[in-house]
């Protein structure tokens, strides 16, 4: 009798999960096509999991869709003058998408169908919606730009895990040597990766392979009230040339415009400069003016412009906050504006600065490990530290390893448009506190900058002594 009773225990356990199992599956909206996925992206409060597959909005977009799309898309208006421009808009609210296995093929091809405004390709416009494990990858012509994004986020309460972009397209190879948005030698069709605005996002885990001009990461008000966004264990990678190669083509865009920059160089021409390292994308990770809370935590940048570009606002009523991030292989490691804390972030001199602490800035306190390792190409500073009450540390760790002897520039600006074959000038500078750990740097001081207070063991020159040279002039 006692096995009896055990058996129909099992029985009914086993029943029970039968049940629930069929319950699960029929609660989660199961879809196959992205015109079934466009139908449910309007609605509320569902589980969609996509068909594992490969997914080309070209085989999508028909004549009758694409009619139907434009008929959708806002009016430009002149408070709007960008409207978005989406193909897949995400507009219903507290979804939860699950695209594990899913890829997403967006032709820049395709681009030519939207009327003018901001291209957002895949738009989440409602809120409280999470989006899971999906890939998307641009195909076709890898020189056609949206002067936009691939994925844009302007609702609250959103989640992205595990997203990966494979961004092309733009006017390519030549990084921003030839503009970044004004003036401009050429047309350079801007192609980014994911941009955020609105309250309480969160990005966890997300990558993007950029190999287009454009940002990889970027977080603006848009409109919106943009506060408390987090970014965990994000990844920008992009792709480096040196000038020596650009200079050395034949045939192609720097020859066609005689080899210009809009950039000023060292000695006085708008000329691209021998020597240096230009990362062919944008940014990294990118905050603009206006933003409240951001936080980046445990995010690396590979092989971009700026690792971590930030913009705070002197008038900032919160701090952004960068915690265990690292710069590799980038033009810039760390381009820093007011209230920003940095800690326990690296980055390394392959190709420039590890940090640039903008001019006219304040209250910000940053500490950067230099990684060891010397430069591959031109590089001039360790980093400049302008603006007022900031708090500065610079430490390695390792040592034993080899590093250059180059200057950390207390009282002095990033070069202009942190472009590093312009000349670093001066700067106003008062009350800054500046801790020097590494033993093979020195120092190179504003002679006009006020209230330092400098603990380092390291040579300390006033910038009258440096441009001194056995009596014989400047360096």
């Amino acid at each position: 009798m006692k096995r009896n009773k055990n058996s129909i225990s099992v029985i009914a356990t086993l029943f029970c999960m039968v049940v629930f199992t069929i319950q699960a599956k029929a609660k989660v909206k199961e879809v196959e096509t992205l015109d079934a996925l466009v139908e449910v992206a309007g609605k509320n409060g569902q589980e969609v999991r996509m068909k594992p597959g490969v997914y080309a909005l070209e085989n999508y977009l028909t004549k009758d869709r694409i009619a139907k799309l434009l008929s959708e898309l806002p009016a430009a208006t002149s408070e709007q003058k960008r409207p978005p421009r989406w193909f897949l808009r995400f507009k219903g609210n507290n979804n939860a998408y699950d695209f594990t296995g899913v890829t997403f093929e967006i032709s820049t091809e395709l681009y030519k169908i939207l009327p003018y405004g901001y291209t957002r390709c895949v738009f989440i416009e409602g809120n409280g919606n999470t989006i899971k494990g999906l890939t998307i990858k641009n195909t076709g012509p890898t020189n056609i730009g949206s002067n936009g994004n691939i994925l844009s986020i302007f609702g609250d309460n959103t989640l992205l895990e595990d997203v990966k972009l494979y961004v092309s397209g733009s006017t390519y190879g030549y990084g921003d040597l030839f503009g970044k948005g004004g003036p401009n030698l050429t047309g350079l069709q801007k192609q980014s990766g994911i941009m955020i605005a609105g309250k309480n996002n969160t990005l966890k885990r997300c990558k993007v392979y950029s190999r287009a001009f454009g940002h990889c990461f970027y977080i603006q008000t848009q409109g919106h009230v943009t506060d408390e966004v987090v970014l965990e264990d994000c990844y920008a990678e992009g792709e480096m040339r040196t000038t020596n190669d650009i200079l050395a083509e034949s045939g192609g865009l720097a020859e066609k415009l005689k080899y210009q920059s809009v950039y000023q160089n060292r000695d006085g021409r708008y000329m691209i400069s021998p020597g240096y390292t230009k990362a062919l994308c944008e940014d990294g990770f990118r905050t603009y003016g206006g933003v409240g809370k951001v936080t980046l935590i445990n995010c690396t940048s590979k092989n971009t412009r700026a690792g971590f570009e930030i913009g705070g606002t002197n008038d900032a009523t919160k701090q952004t906050r960068l915690q265990g991030c690292q710069a590799l292989g980038v033009e810039r490691g760390f381009l820093i504006g007011s209230n920003v804390v940095v800690r326990e972030c690296k980055a390394d001199l392959q190709y420039g600065p590890i940090l640039y602490l903008r001019e006219n800035t304040i209250g910000s306190d940053v500490e950067i490990e230099l990684l060891p390792g010397m430069p591959k190409s031109l590089v001039h500073t360790i980093a400049t530290v302008a603006g007022k009450n900031h708090s500065v540390k610079l430490y390695a760790k390792q040592t034993q390893e080899p590093m250059p002897t180059l200057p950390i520039m207390l009282g002095f600006a990033m070069p202009a448009h942190a472009e590093m074959s312009s000349p670093i000038l001066p700067m106003p500078t008062d009350n800054v506190v500046l801790v020097n750990d590494l033993k093979h740097s020195f120092i190179i001081i504003n002679d006009e900058a006020k209230n330092l207070d400098i603990k380092s063991t390291a040579v300390q020159l006033l910038n009258s002594e440096s441009q001194k040279m056995s009596g014989k002039g400047k360096w």
